[in-house]
């Protein structure tokens, strides 16, 4: 069994858990309160920007050329991602450059990012890596579920743009190929260091599994 294949496992119920939080079943179904899209489409932004510091810094101390290069397209797609997704949601929602610009990373969010610098810093790259893979898996899976459970209320809903971008085949192609670098920088592991890393993984599901709760109270 391959290393993903054991993150996966370790997560699924977390993961499932994540495709019933309020704020995901409203955006599927339209239901979800324009302010609260508004406040997570502010904080995701900013998070965006931390994760982008983060494959850099991983970048910055990864030994494999093909790792190195795999990192650099991350960047390069996150960066698309960020002002091909996020910043005309946010014009369309009536955010001005203003409210971007002077928008603070909540107290949650911000101790999400630093437990992630944290393990980059600490653990070294495999653990940044399987942090950081875990962001973008998570939305490739929330974006395929939902897809397949709802396509008739997300084909209707005003939120139908977020699952298209996460459904779509080029964010899939990207994230299949996160999961097939991550296998190769991780063949041959100990089993120690494969249970640490999945309970990287774990812990940070429950992570994202509290950003869901905290951007549809609002906090």
């Amino acid at each position: 069994m391959k290393v993903t294949d054991k993150l996966f496992e370790r997560v699924r119920g977390l993961w499932e858990e994540a495709l019933e939080k309020p704020f995901v079943t409203g955006m599927a179904d339209g239901s979800l309160e324009e302010s609260r899209f508004r406040y997570y489409m502010l904080q995701d932004y900013i998070y965006l920007k931390e994760y982008i510091r983060l494959l850099e810094n991983t970048k910055g101390i990864a030994e494999s050329p093909v790792l190195r290069e795999f990192l650099q397209i991350a960047i390069d797609s996150t960066n698309e991602e960020t002002y091909r997704v996020h910043v005309p949601n946010m014009k369309k929602l009536g955010i001005t450059d203003e409210e971007i610009s002077g928008a603070g990373q909540s107290e949650f969010s911000r101790e999400y990012t630093v437990y992630m610098t944290r393990l980059l810093e600490e653990e070294g790259v495999n653990a940044g890596l399987v942090a950081l893979l875990h962001c973008s898996w998570l939305y490739a899976y929330i974006g395929e579920k939902m897809a397949e459970r709802c396509p008739e209320e997300i084909a209707c809903s005003q939120y139908k743009s977020w699952f298209d971008s996460y459904a779509c085949r080029e964010y899939i192609e990207t994230n299949d190929k996160w999961i097939e670098v991550t296998d190769e920088q991780t063949e041959g592991i100990s089993d120690e260091e494969t249970e640490r890393l999945c309970q990287i993984f774990e812990t940070c599901a429950v992570f994202e599994n509290r950003f869901w709760d905290m951007v549809f109270a609002g906090e």
